[in-house]
């Protein structure tokens, strides 16, 4: 009696294998009933017909497989999962699949593993499947999820990074799951460079504020960070939409009226206004007279985008000069400015204005793409 085998969760249809590939009927038959119990997704009524033939005895080799097979699918669909990799790992040893289907079996183990959440064993099956040289990439992220929930974060942090390189060598990008993943490894690890530099990656792939945020913390919270900077770090919140504060607005208002910037403070306390964060009644009407200040300014010295950028080149500050190529729209001349200021690596935390430049740029480039 000929039987198609079955592997996993997923019923994989593998061939038979080579030799007597046959079994006598006391095993076969319930093994087909497991079959048609299993497709119907009764798994625990399954497993009594595989237990069934389990017990004929004088069992041969290949019955012997087939049942570890069968008993492997059975055993997943019945989410014993630490079952399922045993069974599994009776059909692998028995060397008589071809590669193909061992590589298969390989890749379902680890993943039985990983479901179990027996991690150790989830490591050594999932090393195992990439040193094969295993494709899945969905296979191959959760080697990283298994160094993480065993609170193994350095090796976390490595995984990924293998598998970052791996999808760049094929311009291909990382989903966004695995980057966060890798994000939190580093930070949790203590590792602020790394930390940053997955930051960097996702907000040049998946930007949102929430990322924005933890970046831009991350440059200000650095040590040395210079006030001087202030003014431009309000500026990157506002444009990334991460100024949420009554007082961070009244702050970013005061600095560019006293940087001269009029119409710049007029356009940030009136949007304070539009989104409800700032009102009249704002610590004691603070933000009010900065409305009137800022409006009244605005209209006696108003600026055209052509002096905000000729004010930036007169002066000293390439990052300045950078702001304002974003804020008049060219952002072909952004993103060179921004760039020629980075002197430090991505990850590298002790050059303020450098890290800024870095987080500008990925914000022209973002509005250049989308553009």
């Amino acid at each position: 009696m000929k039987l198609s085998l079955l592997t996993g969760a997923a019923l994989l249809v593998l061939p038979c294998f080579a030799g007597a590939d046959t079994v006598r009927p006391a095993v076969g038959k319930p093994l087909q009933q497991a079959q048609v119990l299993m497709q119907k997704g009764n798994y625990n009524a399954a497993l009594q017909q595989v237990n069934k033939a389990s017990a004929v005895g004088g069992l041969t080799p290949f019955e012997a497989v087939t049942i570890a097979q069968i008993r492997g699918a059975a055993e997943a669909g019945a989410g014993h999962y630490s079952e399922a990799a045993g069974a599994y790992q009776t059909v692998l040893a028995a060397g008589n699949a071809p590669l193909a289907t061992q590589a298969e079996l390989v890749q379902a183990i680890a993943g039985f593993y990983y479901q179990a959440q027996d991690y150790p064993h989830a490591e050594i099956w999932l090393n195992r499947y990439i040193a094969g040289h295993g494709q899945d990439s969905r296979t191959r992220a959760l080697l990283a999820q298994a160094y993480y929930a065993q609170g193994n974060y350095p090796q976390a942090e490595q995984a990924v990074l293998r598998e970052q390189q791996a999808a760049q060598s094929t311009g291909q990008k990382l989903p966004e799951s695995e980057l966060q993943l890798l994000a939190s490894a580093a930070q949790k690890s203590g590792n602020n460079a790394g930390y940053f530099s997955a930051l960097v990656d996702l907000l040049r792939n998946y930007p949102n504020p929430q990322y924005w945020s933890a970046a831009i913390a991350l440059v200000t919270g650095a040590s040395g960070f210079p006030d001087s900077l202030t003014l431009d770090v309000y500026r990157l919140r506002f444009v990334t939409e991460t100024l949420s504060q009554p007082a961070d607005y009244e702050d970013y208002v005061e600095r560019a009226i006293l940087a001269g910037d009029n119409s710049e403070a007029n356009t940030v306390v009136s949007q304070g206004f539009a989104s409800g964060v700032l009102n009249d009644t704002t610590d004691a009407g603070h933000a009010s007279r900065l409305k009137t200040l800022a409006a009244k300014d605005n209209a006696t010295t108003p600026k055209t985008p052509a002096d905000f950028v000729g004010e930036a080149k007169a002066g000293s500050s390439l990052l300045d000069l950078g702001i304002a190529y974003f804020q008049v729209g060219d952002t072909v001349n952004a993103v060179k400015t921004f760039q020629s200021i980075q002197v430090a690596a991505p990850g590298d935390l002790s050059n303020p204005q450098s890290a800024l430049a870095l987080l500008w740029e990925i914000r022209a480039q973002n509005t250049s793409i989308k553009n």
